[in-house]
């Protein structure tokens, strides 16, 4: 079932320093203890993710796309249940391009959830996200063991960009889940190629056709699966100098990987998306057409400046994905290819499973961002459409700390190095709590955090604290009038998406179109909206020093645009007063 290199990987374990055939049977029973050990402080983790999404899942905002979102899955939900005569999902504005994999089971779920309809999705939303960092610890578990399993879940929960978006992104957090499982499934196979079990290739499959049924982007997964099929067949070649393996390990792994792998994954994709129904060959591809073209008609604000989509420096995504990593993440990534070069010189030859799973986890980090350099491909909204690369990275961090602490273990200085990380990790902590729920719009402290981003790069970009604004102006007004406050109706107009904060309108607050006419006005600091009309500020939603978005009186300044001019008052009542002839 594997190869050469599997077999020698197994003797290579068989003589470190744990093996019972050093150290006896104690020494093999204290290591399993202490997997073990990690392994329950891995399941804590999660159960306690999971603890903090059950009681907070309410906080948080209806994000720019989520109603349409929303309204895409019902639409493929009423598609099964009319028996695929109601269509209104293969023409629904743009998003007949995605599948509705997340979409179609929270429209599902919103037909027997006690919660709304947003509450709903932001619950379900969160465990998906719960589901990504399980299987980020099964993927760092996979390549570096117990120990490093724990820190990559643990990583990936303290990735502001990741856990914020947990509960309000129903398009990339799904994907970054489905990416993240794939690349499990594959670096299991890895070790038993060419003849991987078939039961590793059904849930590879199934990853990846969830993945699929959320962005048709998830071809990736059979590209690195393909790739590393490849390599592993040039491999045992190699290492046999014999040209007949080549062929036949190539083939077999095609046969017995590829194929099966892409025959799940296909299916699973087609149930969620009845445009790729239609036909499953030209329409995923008209998709992929259409994303490698996208157009976005707003400039994009980077550096302080706003620049077009398709025309932005190559350091646009590299910039943002630095300055969204925790500090010690960031270090611990960037140490990653030096690590890896230094323990190729102490073995200069690793197991060539060993060196495939480890070279599949610098492709899933390094490919998507260069491919997407190279193309200038169409970028807003920071690095949102890259979550998927976070989960990798966490695990390339988990990895290097992995090593360190194994070094740090033998230290005199071991109890203060711990004591540093433990201070670290609760300020980090903390700066999360300070952002709730508004965790998305964290900077690192390289550029001053949310407060020194300010200005230079995008903060609320999805309208996610229009739900505290809504609730300020609901306060304001209530002080002002007390008791008469439900016995008077208020226009709101809003700066974007209108459902982002009318979601979450008292009854007497009337959504109105017309920002110039409008009682209240509604606005986050996207490209500036806050300062696109006079009035008076009664209520700012901020973060650690930085402004979200702004509440705006108008009272006055619509009753003294409506007001007509004193000397246009004066000539009427001259008018009025003169002798008629």
């Amino acid at each position: 079932m594997g190869d050469s290199s599997a077999i020698a990987e197994k003797r290579r374990n068989h003589l470190t320093p744990a093996s019972p055939s050093l150290r006896g049977g104690e020494g093999l029973f204290k290591r399993r203890a202490l997997d073990w050990t990690w392994d329950r402080a891995a399941a804590a983790l999660l159960v306690l993710v999971t603890l903090a999404v059950a009681l907070t899942f309410r906080d948080y905002g209806v994000t720019w796309d989520e109603d349409v979102h929303n309204w895409y899955g019902v639409f493929v939900l009423q598609y099964y249940l009319s028996f695929f005569t109601d269509t209104r999902s293969l023409d629904w504005l743009n998003l007949y391009n995605y599948g509705a994999a997340f979409d179609t089971i929270a429209a599902a779920l919103n037909l027997v959830s006690p919660f709304g309809t947003y509450e709903t999705r932001h619950l379900l939303n969160g465990l998906v996200g719960v589901l990504g960092l399980a299987g980020c610890w099964k993927l760092g578990r996979c390549l570096g063991g117990p120990r490093a399993g724990f820190m990559a879940a643990l990583f990936l929960a303290a990735i502001p960009n990741y856990y914020g978006q947990m509960f309000n992104n129903p398009k990339d957090v799904p994907f970054a889940v489905g990416m993240t499982w794939s690349l499990y499934y594959i670096a299991r196979m890895i070790p038993a190629l060419p003849r991987p079990h078939w039961l590793l290739v059904a849930k590879l499959g199934i990853a990846a056709g969830f993945a699929l049924g959320v962005r048709v982007g998830g071809l990736l997964v059979l590209c690195y699966l393909g790739l590393i099929l490849t390599l592993h067949a040039l491999g045992r070649a190699a290492l046999e100098r014999r040209f007949p393996t080549l062929i036949g390990a190539g083939w077999s792994a095609a046969w017995r990987a590829l194929l099966p792998a892409a025959a799940v994954a296909y299916p699973v994709m087609l149930i969620f998306w009845p445009w790729a129904q239609r036909h499953p060959i030209a329409n995923p591809l008209r998709a992929l057409t259409f994303f490698s073209h996208e157009t976005f008609p707003y400039p994009t604000l980077f550096a302080g400046k706003f620049l077009p989509v398709t025309d932005l420096p190559w350091a646009y995504l590299p910039t943002y994905l630095v300055l969204a990593l925790p500090e010690l993440v960031l270090v611990l990534a960037a140490a990653a290819p030096i690590a890896a070069w230094l323990a190729l010189r102490r073995s200069p030859r690793p197991p060539l499973s060993s060196l495939l799973r480890h070279f599949l986890l610098a492709l899933a980090i390094v490919f998507p961002i260069a491919y997407a350099i190279a193309i200038h491909a169409v970028l807003f909204d920071g690095m949102r459409h890259f979550i998927f690369v976070l989960p990798p990275i966490a695990v390339a961090a988990a990895l290097v700390a992995d090593r360190l602490l194994s070094r740090l273990d033998r230290s005199s200085f071991r109890p203060a190095a711990y004591a540093a990380l433990a201070l670290y990790g609760a300020a980090h902590l903390s700066v999360m709590a300070m952002l709730h729920p508004n965790e998305y719009v964290y900077y690192n402290g390289f550029i001053g955090g949310v407060e020194g981003a300010q200005g230079l790069f995008k903060l609320d970009y999805w309208a996610n604290s229009y739900d505290e604004a809504v609730h300020g102006l609901e306060a304001y007004l209530e002080a002002q009038y007390g008791a008469d406050f439900m016995d008077h109706d208020f226009t709101v107009a809003v700066c974007g998406p209108p459902i982002s904060a009318d979601y979450f309108f008292p009854k007497n607050f009337v959504f109105s179109n017309d920002r110039a006419h409008a009682d209240f006005f509604i606005a986050f600091t996207k490209d500036n909206c806050h300062k696109s009309l006079p009035g008076t500020v009664v209520y700012r939603v901020e973060r650690m020093g930085a402004l979200l978005s702004v509440v705006l009186d108008r009272r006055a300044v619509v009753a003294a645009q409506e007001r007509p001019h004193p000397a246009a008052t004066t000539l009427a009542h001259a008018r009025r007063a003169a002798p008629h002839r």
